[in-house]
């Protein structure tokens, strides 16, 4: 059953409270308790720059636009005042106050109210602008040098130096209780999914994978710095010698048991390194994946032990998101190493896949579907071939596959996802705006467009969530109805799994503590859902 109450999902550490409470003071401790919350969760959730806060204008700053501003803080408007405006803000004692230290915050100055100066403890670096779904629309900030010494402080403190450790949120709920209210780690408000099929809000990480992925990392981030190199790709010169810097390091570290592997306690140390070095090295994603190792691990250590909560809501086509890409949004050599031991089953080639199985059921067919079709059929043939006539990894090849799924256009606009995956190179961009297997199969997603879609005003996916046609494109309404059947495939593989068994759920793939069988995966779904789906197996 669906709850009533739409929960508080943006947690705190305790001991980040405590430490901000003694550190900033009676400058801290006279702000409304509101303002007390929202300045940790902020220092919390923005503790460094990695891709899911990154603001895309400003690189240097993360985003905040006014919905997180509003669920932090209050309006906006109140937050500025307090937080960065010159004028200030004046604090007057709240009504029926007894203890003397309960305040509101006042524009002006009004009887009994003190004059405060801001804060300023989060630097505004961008103003961002009223424009619907638009870049740059969000403000950019930064962490003044005072919070960010705090954080410094704070990380590098022991479990036992710690007090008050735990997550909790504005309103003094725990993540346990969060957990119950929602059934486990799946908050629902748009799909008719029933909240039963849910996953537990902990997920076991590799710490000891964790740290050794840390080593290269900081081998890494050490020979980029020494040469003074921003970008490495495999066509430098530079790029062999720091390889085998890196390997030299590997080799020196002590091998760990086999009887380990496959255990959540094992080390599977080459998929790790073969992720990072699969694309070119960015002195700027090194530090990304460096915070997001630091962030899973201090996290553990809040929650006193080797686990990590992870909570997901529903995106608008109803995806599976994790609130805060934990684990599941960041840097895929990262998400390996915590996770070192475990096996990823992911949907071979699953949305080409199911619109091809969409398409024949209503007994359409068009030439140039062959396109596709030969795809799923030698998908990892093509992604080798276009993998070298691009000289990019295979990963990048599924990456720019996946867009073209989606709707991305071919051409050079930062504005558009193969930007992204082209990591901004515009000479791979060139190369892939003109290749025509990728023009082909560009047009077979806006012919079948023509055949998938109704004339209704509204369109419903295969978890119940509409899609206002007003309100999007031919290739946001595919993706709509896609990605609808992507989720239905992984509710039904969570009905049928062993709930203790599942660590992370990632879109179209499921991450377990233990060896399944695919094939028993693929007939699940088969009897369930009526799609015939293969399922690739990959040990973490």
């Amino acid at each position: 059953m669906k709850t009533n109450k739409k929960p508080n999902l943006n947690f705190y550490p305790g001991s980040l409270f405590k430490e901000s409470s003694d550190t900033l003071g009676d400058e801290f401790a006279r702000l409304p308790k509101r303002y007390q919350t929202g300045y940790v969760n902020t220092f919390w959730t923005h503790n460094g720059i990695i891709k899911h806060n990154q603001h895309n204008r400003d690189p240097e700053s993360f985003a905040m636009d006014a919905d997180e501003i509003k669920k932090n803080f209050t309006e906006p408007r109140d937050f500025n005042i307090v937080n960065h405006r010159s004028k200030g803000y004046y604090l007057r004692p709240s009504r029926g106050n007894r203890d003397g230290n309960q305040y509101v915050v006042r524009h002006k100055e009004e009887d009994g109210s003190i004059k405060c100066e801001p804060t300023n403890w989060l630097i505004k670096t961008f103003n961002g602008f009223e424009a619907y779904k638009y870049p740059g629309a969000k403000n950019g900030f930064k962490l003044s040098l005072v919070i960010t010494d705090l954080l410094d402080e704070w990380y590098n403190k022991s479990e036992e130096e710690l007090k008050e450790v735990g997550f909790t949120n504005h309103e003094g709920e725990t993540l346990e209780d969060i957990e119950v209210q929602l059934g486990g780690a799946i908050y629902r408000d748009k799909s008719t999914t029933s909240d039963t099929v849910n996953v537990n809000l902990y997920v076991t990480i590799n710490k000891e994978s964790l740290l050794i992925h840390k080593g290269y990392l900081e081998v890494l981030k050490e020979e980029l710095e020494v040469r003074k190199i921003e970008v490495l790709k495999d066509t430098n010169p530079q790029w062999k010698e720091v390889v085998e810097v890196v390997e030299e390091y590997q080799r020196k570290k002590e091998e760990v048991p086999q009887a380990n592997k496959g255990t959540i306690g094992g080390v599977n140390r080459e998929l790790s390194l073969q992720a990072l070095l699969s694309r070119p090295l960015k002195l700027e994603g090194i530090n990304q994946r460096i915070l997001e190792i630091k962030r899973l691990l201090v996290t553990a250590r809040e929650c006193s032990s080797s686990s990590v909560p992870v909570i997901y809501t529903e995106a608008s086509t109803g995806r599976y998101t994790a609130k805060g890409a934990v684990l599941q949004g960041y840097h895929k050599s990262v998400r390996y190493a915590a996770l070192g031991g475990c096996y990823e089953y992911d949907l071979e080639a699953a949305h080409q896949n199911i619109l091809i199985q969409l398409l024949d059921r209503q007994s359409v067919n068009f030439p140039e579907l062959d396109v596709l079709r030969e795809y799923v059929a030698n998908k990892q043939i093509i992604r080798i071939r276009l993998s070298k006539e691009l000289g990019i990894s295979v990963d990048v090849v599924k990456e720019i596959i996946s867009a073209l799924t989606y709707g991305a256009q071919l051409n050079r606009s930062p504005q558009q996802s193969l930007y992204k995956s082209c990591d901004g190179d515009k000479e791979l961009l060139d190369k892939v705006v003109s290749h025509l297997w990728l023009k082909d199969l560009r047009e077979v997603f806006k012919l079948a467009h023509k055949y998938l879609i109704t004339d209704e005003d509204n369109i419903v996916n295969a978890v119940g969530i509409k899609y206002s046609k007003e309100d999007g494109n031919d290739s946001s309404e595919l993706a709509h109805i896609l990605q609808g059947y992507e989720r239905l495939v992984l509710d039904v593989i969570i009905e049928h799994s062993n709930r203790e068994d599942i660590a992370l759920l990632i879109h179209d793939c499921v991450t377990f503590y233990n060896k399944q069988s695919k094939d028993e995966l693929s007939r699940i779904v088969k009897i369930e859902t009526g799609l015939e789906l293969e399922f690739s197996e990959e040990e973490y």
